[in-house]
């Protein structure tokens, strides 16, 4: 098995492809090896016991004759040598007889190498059930994450450049994986960063000191305003709000406005958005109404300050009425056994067990049988349809009324629609993902909900979640992927922030004061006037990201006191408390507000993955921004700020200044003054000039990015 594993003939693109190669299928990565022993003896033409050397086993993978799969192996290998032995002594099975492989670990599980050093050697033992232990690093297979490193076919790591890389290694059943770096040569090196304020800096600061590398200075009052604001309220700060941050000489007002935003109705609005996502809060199949009211009750928990254990708790366990008991939406939202066992495992614990539908799962240790057993708790959940009031009657999966999600006893099911293995065509016993079996069927859900919640993924999921809404950059990614073989950046910053959330009773505003008050966060974006700078990956600096599309559209509105059209049915005034997705996605004439959303990336609840939303720059983008109605219309909207201005008589010094206040959170610098004055005084039209700068300072990096 490991021969075949080793030479490809089992990858997905050869013949462990669902659909097998040429005829001849092995299950994926070896996963079944009785499956695959059977299909490997059922032709003598492959496997030709009176002829060992005439084997096509043997003869395709050496080119000795036809192979579409190229060459494998050459004929004095020791692949070659192994399965020639087997086969000459009768290719007999050892599966039931030999000790189960129990664990393969790597050695070193890390390793970090300066320069001009580039390569890293290292060695994979397999456990074995009787104890003992073999060095498989011949037979292993290799994988790096990135270019930056290769891995050849006895675990030697060549690095192109200096950097990080995650090796996963995998033989037979067994996977594991591993942290490499290279630093870059450096002469001297000297710490050159802010003392620590808190536990997070002293795990980012330790790796940086590893890597040789400093962090950029701290932002300054306004950046830090601006940034803070951004990412815990999507709401921009007002000018006045501004002016008063940059006077306040307390050694402390930075904390204090942490605090005075995480009171605020926009944070609480603005988390329920991401959980909206999450959640797959969208109309085709919870309607507006129930939209409406879920998107509620979520903003309503994260105000109260819910722990977030007790709100998975509630989402995970809910029944009844979807107009009266919100959270009972979410498996209104999922129509079957699977789609739930697959969004729980993924939203709650960050475990994609997708993969297992089909087979075992190439990186977590889960079985297909696993799957389906998962699966199965979620089984038997029906739906008494109220009303339905839907337009279109051929679409299956829009309602548009009132319904009741409930538990319902096996026996009374269509038995059409009970889950069965399509293996066994049995339906599985319901049990969790580590094997063991429900005590209850009829109190499944709340097994459900304390096993996920005592989970150790719950916590480090959720963990992993808040830091990447706060820093940009998740220390394990993608976000809702946690698994071993998939390891975190900065372990030990991220078992930190779980461990702190589990102690803090899943406060999450705990953990955003933590992140938030730290030097990490509160570090530049700009690495100037810094000596051995670190990078973004290690969270040296701020990262520098477009933010996501209600934060702009707000921002624009916000900053020129216009309000909103959005044209969704709770005629939202800000897009970041739009409970749906309708107007944006399914409306046949969206607004201008809407198709800037769009455009912008956000997305449609389709999947329950931090994945969905796209913050991409794009062409079209950049035509919406110049060219488009949306920030024409908020510019030339008659009492607008600049009308305001106007209005009240303001000159233009202290319109521009004002415009600046209120788009960018700064005044202009002295250029700046002399270049807009100028401008402003030669034109003939006063009020279209003051547009012109407008749309000059909704349109730069700065009004868009996070910096």
């Amino acid at each position: 098995m490991a021969v075949i594993s080793k030479s490809g003939c089992n990858a997905g693109a050869c013949h462990g492809n669902q659909n097998g190669k040429g005829e001849f299928k092995l299950s994926l990565w070896g996963e079944d090896p009785s499956h695959d022993y059977e299909k490997i003896l059922s032709s003598d033409k492959r496997v030709n016991l009176k002829d060992p050397k005439s084997s096509k086993i043997l003869l395709k993978p050496t080119l000795q004759s036809k192979h579409e799969g190229e060459k494998r192996f050459d004929m004095d290998s020791d692949e070659y040598r192994i399965l020639l032995e087997w086969i000459s002594s009768g290719a007999r099975t050892d599966i039931e007889t030999k000790p189960k492989l129990e664990s393969i670990q790597i050695s070193p599980p890390v390793a970090i190498i300066s320069a001009p050093e580039q390569r890293i050697d290292i060695k994979v033992k397999a456990r074995f059930s009787d104890g003992k232990q073999i060095d498989v690093t011949r037979w292993a297979l290799y994988e790096s994450s990135n270019l930056m490193a290769e891995v050849n076919d006895v675990g030697n790591i060549e690095f192109k450049q200096p950097g990080e890389t995650t090796v996963f290694v995998r033989y037979l059943n067994g996977r594991a994986s591993m942290r490499a770096a290279m630093i870059k040569a450096q002469g001297s090196y000297e710490w050159n960063g802010p003392d620590p304020r808190n536990r997070v800096d002293e795990h980012v600061f330790s790796k940086l000191k590893l890597f040789r590398q400093n962090p950029a200075k701290i932002s300054d009052d306004l950046t830090f305003l601006r940034r803070v604001s951004l990412d815990i309220t999507g709401s921009l700060p007002e000018p006045e709000t501004a002016k008063s941050f940059l006077i306040d000489e307390r050694q402390d007002k930075r904390s204090r406005l942490v605090e005075k935003l995480l009171k605020s109705k926009e944070y609480a609005n603005y988390w329920a958005l991401k959980w909206a996502d999450l959640l797959r809060v969208e109309e085709k199949t919870l309607d507006p109404k129930g939209v409406k009211k879920t998107f509620t009750w979520l903003s309503k928990m994260i105000q109260q300050g819910k722990p977030l254990d007790q709100f998975a708790r509630e989402i995970l366990c809910a029944m009844g009425s979807t107009y009266e008991n919100p959270p009972a939406n979410f498996y209104r939202a999922l129509r079957s056994p699977v789609d739930r066992a697959e969004a729980v495992s993924q939203v709650f614990i960050g475990t994609r067990i997708n993969c297992a539908k089909c087979h075992n799962h190439p990186f977590e240790n889960v079985r297909q049988e696993d799957y389906y057993r998962f699966a199965a708790i979620f089984d038997a959940i029906d739906y008494e349809i109220i009303e339905n009031k839907k337009k279109d009657g051929y679409d299956k999966h829009r309602f548009v009324g009132e319904q009741i999600v409930k538990l319902v006893p096996i026996k009374d099911m269509d038995q059409k629609k009970v889950l069965k293995d399509p293996r066994t065509k049995e339906r599985p016993v319901p049990g969790f993902l580590d094997s063991d079996p429900i005590q209850s069927f009829d109190h499944r859900l709340d097994e459900l909900a304390s096993w996920i919640t005592s989970h150790s993924r719950f916590a480090k999921v959720q963990a992993n979640r808040i830091w990447f809404n706060l820093i940009g950059q998740p220390l394990i990614a993608p976000v809702d992927d946690v698994r071993e073989t998939n390891p975190a950046s900065n372990p030990q910053l991220i078992d930190f922030l779980a461990n702190e959330l589990i102690n803090n009773g899943f406060d999450q505003r705990e953990l955003i004061r933590l992140i938030a008050n730290s030097a990490t966060y509160q570090l530049s974006s700009d690495p100037e006037g810094v000596l051995d700078v670190g990078t973004e990956q290690n969270f040296a600096r701020a990262k520098v990201m477009r933010y996501p599309a209600e934060v702009v559209i707000d921002a624009a509105h916000q900053s020129m006191s216009v309000k909103a059209e959005f044209s969704d049915t709770s005629k939202s005034n800000k897009a970041i408390s739009m409970p749906g997705v309708e107007s944006v996605h399914l409306s046949n004439k969206p607004h201008h507000e809407d198709r800037f959303l769009k455009v912008f990336g956000k997305p449609a609840r389709l999947t329950n993955s931090d994945s969905e939303r796209s913050n991409e720059t794009t062409l079209a983008q950049v035509f919406e921004l110049t060219a488009g109605e949306t920030i024409n219309g908020i510019i030339e909207e008659e009492g607008n700020r600049i009308g305001q201005l106007i209005e009240q008589d303001k000159d233009d010094l202290e319109i521009i200044d004002e415009l600046y206040w209120a788009v960018l959170t700064r005044p202009p610098s002295a250029a700046e003054w002399s270049m807009m004055l100028s401008y402003v005084s030669l034109a003939e039209n006063r009020r279209s000039a003051m547009e012109d700068v407008s749309w000059g300072l909704l349109n730069p990096k700065e009004f868009l990015l996070r910096k």
